[in-house]
């Protein structure tokens, strides 16, 4: 049994309370606490995904990630680094998390590390309390005299329209995560009711930023002035900072916001600093240079090659996320007339994914950070099985699969990537391993957001791209395998995936939910659209000016408010 099934079988599943102890769904068993390098120490980190409890737990006391004998400065402009260029700050059309989101919106619900148990807890956010009184039923109390940054309330009218606009949006990248809800009522000006479709185990993290960071509350009042291209350019929150300035492919700049509704240690608004600055540097060795000479502030992103560097270097901080991680993929189109899709070009896909040696690519790119992966469930996680069947290098088989398939001479194929440095090695690799087997891939590099358009669109043949970690399996496999999900880069879709995500979105029994997630994943087995090649541990470096700073579930800001500058 894996690490979340061993905790759960020891507590209770379900328990339904009314007030601002909201639903508790899972008892969290926690990981290990992030491994933290700093000057003159040294550390063992380990790896493990996060246990997840949706208890809403109690806010923290104000200031306490801040030792009592210091008291946080204000002022400063922080520079974070960005690795992938803005394909649009619209949270509800983003196909992933972006490092602004946090600093620009507020999250009905937030996931934050308890530092006691060191387990990922559900805490009020936007919704300061919310209660179930039945298992298809969620009533949030809003918090009163929020304000956007246009000055326009944020009250339940306007989560209404956020949740519905998830809800209906052509291009909505939440979909998935609003699955269950029926319909949405704003009951008075700061309750709002939810009817649900069914039971829904993690509507609560659903809600929050860790879950793709979908959820972010904007101003209706901005979208009626400027509609969907205005948000995408200029996003209006009620989060800590609003935006100031946006230079596409250079930088984007955020102020803090003076009406901001949380308070910091000294009693006075927060957020403490008066400005953020994330800067898009895909380059994570020259990401590391601008750190060093103090262009940067933090970067989300250490090779392993320069681990011990920073590690040793006086002014920087080193952590290790043992709850986060960078899996590296593939998948070929599955669309009606793909080239590669239906049973006929089956042999050829599972042929693909045998002639990888993930070991081997793990310890060449990962330099000490990297490790074989198989599936898209992480070790610790619900739904991970290591009894799954999978793909293990095997040239012999893939020239069998391919001779079978009628190439006895072997064929090429085009595999589109992203032009980040990592991703390149990722692809030379997989060029030099497949053509020993009779494959030739013609590489064809691709800017992020030109190759996100392009796959999502289905103008490809074959892809390779990077996915992160989310706090349970319906927001991973749902998010990459059903058939609305929004990074369902290959247009698969699956009967027979689709009925066990969906039975493992609707029920609180961890045995069923398990059971489900290992059946979708033999699917994606057997049909070979979707392949798994290694993972990279998550690694942060930041100047030692910066302080509080608590790395979040995922993502890179969560506590953005809390965080200061010595200097």
């Amino acid at each position: 049994m894996d690490l979340v099934g061993k905790c759960i079988s020891r507590r209770s599943v379900l328990r339904w309370a009314l007030g601002a102890g909201g639903l508790s769904v899972l008892a969290a068993c926690a990981p290990p606490p992030p491994s933290v390098s700093k000057p003159g120490t040294s550390t063992t980190p380990t790896v493990a995904a996060a246990a997840v409890s949706l208890t809403a737990a109690p806010e923290p006391a104000r200031g306490e990630r801040t030792p009592t004998t210091v008291q946080p400065k204000r002022g400063g402009v922080l520079k974070a680094q960005r690795q992938n260029n803005w394909a649009t700050h619209d949270p509800h059309t983003a196909q992933t998390g972006s490092t602004d989101f946090p600093l620009v919106f507020d999250y009905l619900t937030r996931l934050d590390r308890n530092s006691a148990t060191n387990g990922f807890e559900v805490r009020p956010s936007l919704a300061e309390s919310w209660e179930v009184p039945d298992p298809t039923t969620v009533v949030f109390t809003l918090r009163k005299g929020v304000k956007f940054h246009d000055g326009t309330d944020c009250d339940a009218a306007a989560v209404k329209w956020n949740l519905e606009r998830l809800m209906t949006h052509p291009q909505s990248g939440g979909k998935n995560h609003t699955a269950s809800i029926a319909s949405v009522e704003a009951a008075d000006t700061h309750t709002v009711r939810l009817m649900l479709k069914e039971p829904n185990p993690v509507l609560l993290v659903d809600l929050s930023n860790d879950a793709d960071g979908v959820g972010g509350i904007m101003s209706p009042t901005h979208w009626q002035k400027v509609g969907d291209a205005g948000v995408a350019r200029e996003p209006v929150g009620s989060g800590p900072f609003r935006m100031a300035d946006y230079r596409p492919g250079s930088v984007a700049t955020y102020r803090r916001f003076d009406k901001y509704w949380k308070t910091g240690a000294d009693g006075q608004p927060l957020p403490y600093l008066d400005e953020v600055q994330i800067v898009f540097q895909q380059d994570t060795s020259a990401a590391l240079l601008q750190l060093r000479a103090g262009d940067l502030d933090v970067v989300s992103y250490v090779a392993g090659r320069d681990v011990a560097g920073v590690k040793s270097n006086p002014a920087l901080l080193f952590m290790e996320l043992p709850w986060q991680a960078s899996q590296y993929c593939l998948c070929f189109n599955a669309r009606a007339g793909a080239r590669f899709a239906g049973d006929a070009m089956k042999k050829v896909r599972q042929a693909v994914f045998y002639g990888i040696d993930r070991d081997t690519v793990a310890k060449a790119i990962g330099l000490g950070l990297g490790e074989a992966n198989y599936y898209h469930s992480l070790p610790g996680s619900l739904g991970y099985s290591d009894q799954l069947p999978k793909y293990t290098y095997d040239p012999a088989r893939a020239k069998q699969l391919l001779a079978e398939a009628g190439y006895t001479d072997g064929l090429e194929i085009r595999l589109d990537f992203i032009s980040r440095p990592e991703d390149t090695q990722n692809a030379q690799i997989y060029q030099q391993m497949l053509g020993q087997v009779g494959i030739q891939l013609t590489l064809q590099p691709f800017e992020r957001v030109a190759w996100v358009e392009r796959t999502l669109s289905g103008n490809f043949e074959f892809a390779s791209f990077i996915s992160g970690t989310r706090p349970d399996p319906d927001l991973v496999l749902g998010y990459r395998f059903a058939g609305a999900g929004a990074g369902n880069y290959s247009g698969w879709v699956n009967p027979e995936v689709e009925a066990a995500l969906s039975e493992g979105r609707s029920t609180y029994d961890t045995t069923r939910r398990q059971a489900a997630y290992e059946r979708a994943q033999a699917a994606v087995y057997r049909e070979a659209y979707y392949g798994f090649v290694w993972r990279r541990k998550q690694t942060v470096a930041s100047t030692s000016a910066l302080k509080n700073f608590e790395p979040p579930l995922s993502n890179l800001f969560q506590n953005s408010t809390e965080i200061w500058l010595d200097r």
